[in-house]
């Protein structure tokens, strides 16, 4: 996900909220990864085990969305220098990214594709092909070039000019692509929906989302933000399985990161912990707060290295099998995922201990 300690930068002053959407966020990712193996097969499953995956996927829906738009919030309204924003991310992302790419690229040559040759590895490094995981490095590099012009943007645009642009990105990135698809599903007819700002594209549009609801009072909307959530949460999980009950298959389409209902759930996802956020903190004892801040500052390095422990768990290479579909679902999904989710952590905590390395967390 975004450099959720550093990427998603640090403010000078402590925003527990911010801390706690990286921690909540990052697990569910895990969650996401952990539930895969029992959502994408619709008839291998009992249909209890299928909706207990899908409801713990539905829940974790928008995680990767969230932290663009808490990386928004946090970088747009600064004042860098170029010399200085690029100076900072070079060391935050760059070494990462260069790093856990080749950390993939050998997993796989040693384990899965001994054949694996120099040059193949470079093409799949340049093409987004090294792990599942990865492309949203790709996503933060992109996002990352962009942010100095949209901060003078964002400092110059009235609310309204940044709610137009928001209501484009909308349509551009999801109710169009999303219209397409439905399309397709239903007609099996392919149909391309002409638009002249093409450009305006995907996680651009949540990025500058988090920027526009952290300047926005948005304490009053509460009440209607947990029924719209709570709503879009629903047509997640009940649209998934009639869809997937419909065409005898597994259908993804409302768990897109860009499909309309994954957009009004992030939203008001970003929403209610901005506002629950410091109730919560104040009624932490200082243990549970520091405990939240440190998942908050592993959660990138969580992020790019559970995938192994996900993997080593499920196929065994440490003498015992844990995985979402052991037992029922409902308890070994969420069990599994805290398992990873913890021994990520403990992982990540050790490696920031030590001088270099820390540099790729």
């Amino acid at each position: 996900m975004v450099h959720s300690h550093q990427t998603i930068e640090n403010s000078q002053e402590t925003l527990f909220w911010a801390d706690l959407i990286r921690a909540i966020v990052v697990f569910g990712v895990v969650l996401v990864h952990v539930s895969a193996d029992v959502i994408t097969e619709w008839s291998k499953f009992p249909r209890s085990w299928w909706w207990a995956a899908n409801i713990y996927d539905s829940l974790a829906r928008g995680c990767v969305p969230a932290f663009v738009m808490l990386s928004g919030a946090l970088l747009l309204p600064k004042i860098e220098s170029y010399r200085d924003f690029f100076g900072k991310r070079f060391q935050r992302v760059m070494i990462p990214f260069v790093a856990w790419t080749v950390f993939y690229l050998l997993w796989k040559k040693h384990f899965y594709e001994p054949d694996l040759g120099f040059f193949e590895a470079l093409i799949r490094a340049a093409n987004n092909k090294v792990h599942f995981h990865l492309w949203f490095l790709y996503v933060i590099v992109g996002l990352y070039m962009i942010t100095p012009v949209f901060r003078v943007l964002m400092a110059h645009m009235s609310r309204r000019h940044i709610f137009y642009f928001l209501i484009l990105c909308f349509f551009v990135a999801s109710f169009f692509p999303f219209s397409e698809k439905l399309i397709q599903v239903f007609a099996n007819t392919k149909i391309r929906f002409s638009f002249p700002i093409e450009p305006v594209q995907g996680f651009i549009g949540y990025f500058v989302l988090g920027h526009f609801i952290r300047q926005s009072d948005t304490k009053k909307f509460v009440p209607a933000v947990i029924v719209m959530w709570v709503t879009s949460l629903l047509i997640c999980a009940m649209g998934s399985y009639f869809l997937s009950s419909h065409f005898h298959s597994f259908q993804s389409l409302l768990y897109d990161n860009m499909a309309p209902n994954v957009v009004f759930y992030t939203a008001t996802f970003f929403i209610i912990v901005k506002h629950a956020g410091p109730v919560i903190e104040r009624h932490l004892n200082s243990g549970l707060r520091n405990l939240i801040t440190n998942f908050s500052k592993a959660s990138f390095g969580i992020y790019l290295i559970h995938p192994i422990i996900l993997e080593a768990l499920a196929v065994g290479r440490w003498g015992f099998k844990l995985k979402g579909d052991v037992l029922h679902p409902f308890y070994m999904i969420p069990i599994t995922t805290a398992v990873i989710y913890l021994l990520s952590f403990f992982v990540i905590l050790l490696i920031q201990k030590i001088p270099y390395l820390r540099k790729i967390t």
